[in-house]
């Protein structure tokens, strides 16, 4: 067997402390990594379990999850069942009046006479209008089915039931 020189073996031993203290460098820093990931393992864990310490309460939490999610499901049904009634309801309603006012004789009277539709968003209501003359005043009112009437309606009626329907300003003004 051949014999080393004290130089050498001290040489052989610096390198090996040195790849030692490198070996025990990267296990080190290997080591933080690891525990920053159980850290974060281990809160999202604890959330999970909602506060609950033991290990086997997991599928409990999931349990949990699983029903809340259900009621939430439950509860979004029936909100929507909501909203369809409240939205049915809502078309029987009426939406806004239309309103035309205008001289209905051809003596200049500041436009006392109206027309004022009252319709829900099928078009159905009634059409009231108003005839004033100098003497007296006349109310009459026909009912609407589908934006028009059995009963002969007026340019100024048909232009309410328009403006209540929603028709544009600009268009019926021409």
């Amino acid at each position: 067997m051949p014999s080393l020189s004290y130089e050498t073996l001290t040489i052989l031993a610096l390198a090996a402390v040195a790849a030692c203290g490198l070996l025990a460098l990267t296990m080190t820093v290997a080591m933080l990594r690891l525990s920053s990931q159980v850290r974060v393992v281990r809160e999202r864990h604890a959330r999970l379990l909602g506060g609950i310490e033991h290990a086997d309460d997991l599928l409990d939490a999931v349990d949990r999850h699983i029903l809340h999610v259900q009621q939430l499901g439950g509860a979004t049904e029936l909100l929507s069942r909501e909203v369809a009634a409240l939205r049915q309801r809502a078309s029987a309603l009426v939406r806004r009046p239309g309103v035309v006012r205008y001289d209905a004789f051809d003596v200049p009277g500041g436009q006392q006479s109206f027309s004022a539709a009252l319709l829900n968003e099928a078009g159905d209501g009634l059409v009231l209008t108003g005839l004033n003359s100098r003497t007296e005043t006349r109310v009459y009112a026909k009912p609407v089915l589908g934006a028009g009437s059995a009963h002969n309606l007026s340019g100024e009626e048909q232009r309410a039931i328009d403006l209540a329907l929603g028709a544009d300003r600009a268009t019926l003004d021409a």
